[in-house]
C-alpha cells in the first residue's frame, strides 16, 4: 500500500460550507467522523442489507475480533454501515443509482475522517454468460448495456461519458487470494446492465418487445467482448472510484447461466446461501493477506482471544 494517502474532493464548493450533511447516511462533518472511521482501510459493499450483515459477522470471527460489537451505524433508513476494525461493511441497495448516491456520501465520509489507503470493493450476486451458476468473477471492465467501457451520466441536461477504470494489480491481488479449488474464479469483464429485466434482456419481466434469438445475440456478442456476468452497479462503482482516485475492484458470484436459462435451478436456489458467501469469503481473504494475518492462524488466535479479557491489539496493514 501507498504511504498515507488521503483521498481528496476536487469540489470546491465543499470548502464553503461550514457544516456538510451526508444525507443517506445521517451523519455530518459535526460529528466526530475521524474517531468513528479515521482507521478504516477497506470498505466493502453490496446490495443487500441482510446479507451484508451476515458478511460483517463473518469477518468479525475471521480478523479475531469476536468482541467487536456490530452497530448499524447509518442513522437513516436508506443504506446500513457496521465496522469490522479497519473494514467497513456497508449495503448500497439496487442498481447505479443507489451506489452513486452512496459513494458520493461515502468518499466525502473517507475524506472527514481522515483515514488513508481506503480500498473500496463491490461484491454480490450476478447472472453468468456461458459460465457454470457458482463461478466467481472478478472484474477486469465494466461495460454499459450498449456494451462500452464507460458510465453515462446526465448533468445538467448534458449526457457525460466517463471510464469505468478499474485497479487491475487490485484485481490480480484478490484473484490471487482464491486457494479453493472447488470454486471456480476467474478475472472477466462485466456487463452492467440498466435494470434487471429489459435491461438484462430477459424474458420474464412485465413487459418485452424482443424474442429469446434477440436476447441471445445480444448475450453471446458481450461473451465475444469478454463478459461472464452481469450485474446492474460495476459502471457506476468503477467510474466514480476512477475519477475520486480509489483502488476499487468488483467480485460477484454467479447465480444462473443467461446462455441456459433465465432461472435458477432447483438445485441452485438449494445451495443459494452458499454461493452468495463465495464473494464475502475471497475478500476476507484479502483483507486478512493485506493485514498480514494468516488464514490457518484463525482457530488458534481466535480460542485465545475468547480466553483472554483483553481484546487483541489492532492488527496493522502492510504497507509493502
Amino acid at each position: 500500500m501507498a504511504n498515507n494517502r488521503r483521498l481528496a474532493l476536487p469540489n470546491p464548493h465543499l470548502t464553503e460550507v461550514s457544516e456538510d450533511f451526508l444525507y443517506h447516511l445521517g451523519l455530518s462533518t459535526h460529528d466526530n467522523l475521524a474517531e468513528m472511521f479515521g482507521d478504516i482501510k477497506f470498505i466493502v459493499m453490496g446490495c443487500s442489507t441482510s446479507t451484508m450483515l451476515e458478511m460483517a459477522k463473518y469477518a468479525r470471527t475471521e480478523l479475531y475480533l469476536p468482541t467487536e460489537r456490530l452497530e448499524n451505524l447509518c442513522r437513516s433508513e436508506r443504506y446500513g454501515i457496521w465496522k469490522v476494525g479497519p473494514l467497513l461493511v456497508v449495503a448500497h441497495g439496487v442498481g447505479g443509482t443507489a451506489i452513486t448516491i452512496l459513494l458520493h456520501e461515502l468518499f466525502k465520509l473517507v475524506h472527514y475522517s481522515h483515514a488513508t489507503n481506503v480500498i473500496f470493493v463491490r461484491v454480490g450476486t450476478s447472472a453468468g454468460i456461458g459460465v457454470a451458476p457458482g463461478t466467481v468473477v472478478v472484474t477486469e471492465n465494466a461495460l454499459n448495456s450498449s456494451l462500452r467501457k464507460e458510465h453515462r451520466q446526465v448533468v445538467l441536461g448534458q449526457e457525460i461519458s466517463r471510464p469505468t477504470i478499474l485497479d487491475q494489480v487490485l484485481a490480480q491481488a484478490v484473484l490471487m487470494c482464491q486457494n479453493d479449488p472447488n470454486i471456480p474464479t476467474l478475472l472477466a469483464s462485466t456487463l452492467c446492465a440498466d435494470d434487471f429485466y429489459e435491461g438484462q434482456g430477459r424474458l420474464d419481466g412485465a413487459f418485452c418487445d424482443y424474442t429469446e434469438d434477440d436476447k441471445i445475440e445480444y448475450l453471446r456478442r458481450a461473451y465475444q467482448l469478454g463478459c461472464r456476468n452481469i450485474e446492474m452497479e460495476s459502471c457506476s462503482f468503477a467510474s466514480l472510484c476512477h475519477r475520486a482516485g480509489v483502488r476499487g475492484a468488483v467480485v460477484c458470484v454467479t447465480l444462473i447461466d443467461r446462455l441456459q436459462s433465465d432461472l435458477m435451478t432447483a438445485a441452485d436456489v438449494q445451495r443459494y446461501d452458499e454461493l452468495v458467501r463465495r464473494p464475502h469469503q475471497l475478500i476476507v481473504k484479502f483483507v486478512k493477506r493485506q493485514l498480514g494475518l494468516k488464514i490457518k492462524e484463525s482457530k488458534q488466535l481466535a480460542a485465545q482471544t475468547q480466553a483472554s479479557s483483553t481484546p487483541p491489539a489492532q492488527p496493522q496493514v502492510v504497507t509493502s
